[in-house]
């Protein structure tokens, strides 16, 4: 095999190993955003149903005329629940990488 030839063929090889890693990562990328959309319409699906509940428990428990501080309270609620589970989503998709 000539010097050409060689050349040739390891320009080749690295060419399609850093395409290969490309696909991959394309790949990846792609699955990780349809899985936040996804998970952007099921969030958006149970707004209603929450809304109802919580404006239902302000009235039950006639807090209208604090119900703005139940909402915010709520609203804290769900982000500190929803941290919570990405910070143990993220730990487990990083044992899966070691």
């Amino acid at each position: 095999m000539t010097q050409k030839e060689k050349f040739h063929e390891r320009v080749y090889s690295k060419t399609k190993s850093s395409a290969q890693r490309f696909n991959n990562e394309f790949k990846k990328q792609v699955a990780t955003g349809v899985t936040a959309a996804f998970a952007f319409f099921i969030a958006l699906s149970w707004r209603t149903p929450i809304e109802n509940l919580i404006n239902l428990f302000i009235k039950k428990f006639d807090f209208m005329q604090s119900a703005i501080y139940w909402e915010f309270l709520s609203a804290i609620l769900v982000t500190i629940i929803a941290a919570v589970g990405l910070i143990f989503i993220s730990r487990w998709s990083l044992e899966g990488s070691k």
